[in-house]
């Protein structure tokens, strides 16, 4: 009888003291989980040397100091699926504690979106606990002066040959969306290794231009020294926002027709995405705040800044809650016109 009389008392009064003893364990704030974890770590989409993986190293070297404890984040590359298995990694398998992030191909977020039931993706890029974008590229048509048509209205009439690397990039997929909306007659050779290889076929006359998806670094200075020679012209913007320096040049918004608008704006999303740095779904937010914060301090930092100059590396950054926002516009693309979407990016067999 005693026996059961204390079991009855000991099970009462734990469950009067567990919502102390549950509130006394979720009391610790973010500055205090961060202090206790020494090491972060900061998944890369691509091999070791490459833009993303060069990003990446420079967020992680200089978030730290703006973190509680300034733990060390450690880098560690993940290749595969043009971005998707770092991205599916993080999603799927990733502690969601606030411990790890990640840098996404700028593709990858919007893989399922765009190619639907033939994407490899296994996540939702919504849920994903954006932190934010190291650079918001725009991308630029660049053509030979002494190509056969150097202008939208004579590539419409006279065929012109574009390098790239595969038919799934975004230089492959940009002249299929002109061809499809505009009438441009651009025939694409693929199989180039990456945009020296292509800018040197230009010079040799073996095509006569290429899409840049990235507009900043060593390509446009050499665009534009050799728009300065008279050896190339630009064709077209894919950006919302034309470069001040190239303002007679037309942004691809510009030339299409008003419904066509919201198929580019949504391709062009991508690009406004950039470099984004994300987490897994389901960190707390206030932890994820504090991934945000030291992200923005460390891109307003002069030594971060000033390395990025060194390694020609361009700075122009989207914030958290602003990339969040972006991506969740993306998702919202009315059904006929992303079916419209798909039918354009998809590759002929």
């Amino acid at each position: 009888m005693f026996q059961k009389l204390f079991a009855r008392v000991f099970m009462a009064s734990l469950a009067a003291f567990a919502p102390v003893l549950a509130c006394g364990a979720s009391a610790q704030t973010a500055e205090d989980f961060y202090k206790t974890h020494t090491q972060l770590n900061m998944v890369v989409p691509t091999a070791a040397g490459g833009g993303y993986d060069t990003y990446a190293r420079l967020l992680a070297k200089h978030m730290s100091k703006y973190i509680p404890g300034r733990p060390t984040i450690v880098t560690s590359n993940m290749p595969g699926g043009g971005g998707i298995v770092a991205a599916n990694y993080l999603y799927n398998i990733a502690p969601k504690d606030g411990t790890m992030m990640a840098i996404l191909d700028r593709g990858s977020p919007t893989a399922p979106l765009l190619y639907a039931g033939e994407s490899k993706a296994q996540f939702e890029a919504v849920k994903f606990s954006w932190i934010g974008s190291a650079m918001s590229e725009t991308g630029m048509g660049v053509i030979a002066s002494g190509a056969p048509a150097t202008t939208i209205e004579g590539v419409k009439k006279t065929e012109v040959f574009f390098g790239a690397t595969g038919p799934e990039t975004d230089p492959a997929m940009n002249a299929r969306l002109l061809n499809d909306l505009l009438g441009t007659k651009i025939r694409v050779i693929n199989g180039y290794k990456g945009q020296p290889e292509e800018f040197l076929a230009v010079e040799k006359g073996e095509i006569h231009g290429l899409f840049m998806s990235g507009w900043s670094g060593p390509g446009r200075a050499y665009v534009r020294e050799q728009m300065a020679k008279g050896q190339m012209k630009l064709l077209v913007q894919m950006s919302a926002t034309p470069d001040p320096q190239h303002s007679d040049t037309p942004t691809i918004l510009e030339i299409v027709k008003a419904e066509d608008r919201p198929i580019v704006e949504l391709l062009l999303a991508r690009l406004a995405l950039g470099r984004p740095f994300v987490a897994p779904p389901g960190v707390p937010a206030d932890r994820l705040e504090v991934l945000r914060k030291a992200f923005r301090q460390a891109l307003e930092d002069p030594e971060l800044l000033a390395e990025a100059t060194a390694q020609k590396l361009a700075i122009a950054p989207t914030w958290g809650a602003q990339a969040q926002e972006m991506i969740g516009k993306m998702y919202a693309t009315k059904p006929d016109d992303l079916e419209r979407i798909r039918k354009i990016v998809r590759v002929a067999p």
